[in-house]
């Protein structure tokens, strides 16, 4: 009986030293996934920071054009039903989400405000303003995405010509010569409307 408690003394003290291996190993497996943890939670948060900043910057840089804007539209004088003329514009542009006015430039010949009104007559109608303002939302959200930036600019480019084709076609293919000459007189002073998300520009 004496061995037999001998023995078993014996295995107690092999199979100590074994089982404070497995809980010193298994620490410091622990710590090292709470210190990769906090790590991976530090840079989530640093790059949810930058994205926002982003958004951010985004959204205050269009609405401190969009007030540029306006206060450049204050003395327009109305010569339609929502249409407006304005000296201090060089582009004419449609402005607005539940009730979108017209702008134009005071230098715009007669003929040359019929073809520029029809052409934002027909932004109107199909909603362009409220289609832009929702890509415009959607690039803020994914600034990062150089695809997004494309497909945001090139959406812009189709819905301009798809204007003009919708404006020579009402007109007729005779007026397409002095539209286009219209347009290219204005295409010089069309960086100002790059970005506005409710301005459309020619």
């Amino acid at each position: 009986q004496i061995g037999r408690n001998g023995d078993s003394s014996e295995r107690r003290q092999i199979n100590m030293p074994e089982v404070t291996e497995s809980r010193t190993g298994q620490n410091a497996a622990n710590s090292w996934k709470t210190k990769l943890s906090k790590k991976g939670n530090r840079i989530l948060g640093a790059l949810y920071l930058v994205w926002g900043m982003g958004v951010l910057l985004l959204l205050c840089v269009n609405m401190f054009s969009m007030i540029q804007l306006r206060k450049k539209t204050r003395a327009s004088l109305q010569i339609r039903n929502r249409v407006f003329l304005c000296d201090e514009i060089a582009v004419p542009f449609c402005l607005g989400i539940f009730r979108p006015q017209i702008y134009l430039p005071s230098s715009l010949t007669p003929q040359e405000r019929e073809y520029i009104i029809l052409h934002e007559k027909h932004h109107i109608k199909r909603l362009d303003h409220i289609i832009k303002l929702a890509a415009f939302l959607a690039l803020c959200l994914h600034w990062f995405n150089p695809l997004v930036w494309i497909a945001y600019i090139l959406a812009g480019k189709d819905m301009e010509m798809s204007c003009d084709e919708a404006v020579v076609k009402k007109l007729g293919e005779d007026v397409r010569a002095d539209y286009s000459a219209s347009l290219l007189n204005l295409a010089t002073d069309n960086a100002i409307m790059v970005g506005m998300t409710l301005a459309f520009g020619e």
